[in-house]
């Protein structure tokens, strides 16, 4: 056996072995890397398994402290891929039908068949102008395709509230409503629409890292119960229309 192929044995054994113990490393960990990649915004509870396939209770923390619990997360993955410089994996949130697809390579990540179904209270910690509201009702995530490469933000998504229901507004309906999110690279341009319901609405603007999130656009109501709520929430209310800025 010659010298190069015997270092070669040894890298390969060395190798297999890191991906064995890899293989070992308890589900715990997955916790640490999703609360620590959300800012501590996300929490793991319950982790269960390894690394690799396990299960555990997923929780989104509010300004408050409180917690809104997200439901049963399931992941699974092979760790043999690290050996190609890749890692995929199959995640299902609040047992989901279908999971979502996420592969990872340096320095980017793909994300598709996204159909997620969330509480509406998520939309405070997301969107934190919102949170002074009380917004209830479900969210719908929907995407085919995405990919993060640095700044870069390359898909389209869309984002439906609901069923929206606002803590301020007692117990007023607001309708279901859409944003429509297309990257094209280092900016997400985002156009506001109308599902169903008692109003309309109508918008757009764009998120970027850099500049965070712009939107204005108009509300206008079609039922004589929301005239008041909107009359006391919008900063500007004129021609039987609330125009409304959000900058963050």
């Amino acid at each position: 056996m010659t010298r190069r192929r015997l270092i070669l044995y040894i890298v390969t054994g060395c190798l297999v072995y890191a991906v064995a113990l890899l293989a070992m490393l308890p589900a715990p960990w997955v916790s640490h890397v999703i609360e620590s990649a959300s800012h501590h915004k996300l929490l793991l509870r319950d982790a269960a398994g390894t690394v690799w396939t396990g299960s555990g209770r997923l929780y989104a923390r509010q300004r408050s402290g409180d917690l809104i619990d997200l439901g049963p997360l399931r992941w699974s993955t092979a760790p043999s891929a690290l050996l190609q410089g890749e890692l995929a994996a199959d995640v299902a949130l609040n047992d989901a039908a279908s999971p979502v697809h996420l592969e990872f390579s340096p320095g980017s990540v793909t994300i598709r068949d996204v159909k997620l179904e969330l509480p509406g209270k998520l939309l405070a910690i997301v969107a934190p102008p919102l949170e002074v509201l009380g917004p209830e009702g479900e969210v719908r995530v929907r995407s085919d395709n995405l990919r993060i490469d640095g700044n870069s933000i390359l898909g389209m998504a869309e984002i439906e509230w609901r069923q929206i229901r606002l803590a301020r507004a007692n117990g007023i309906e607001l309708g279901s409503h859409v944003a429509r999110l297309r990257g094209g690279g280092r900016k997400v341009d985002v156009e506001l629409a109308t599902l169903e319901g008692p109003v309309t609405l109508e918008g757009g603007g764009t998120w970027s890292q850099a500049a965070g999130l712009a939107i204005s656009g108009t509300v206008e109501p079609h039922a004589a119960a929301v005239v008041p709520f909107l009359k006391g929430v919008c900063s500007e209310y004129r021609d039987s229309r609330c125009l409304f800025q959000i900058k963050y």
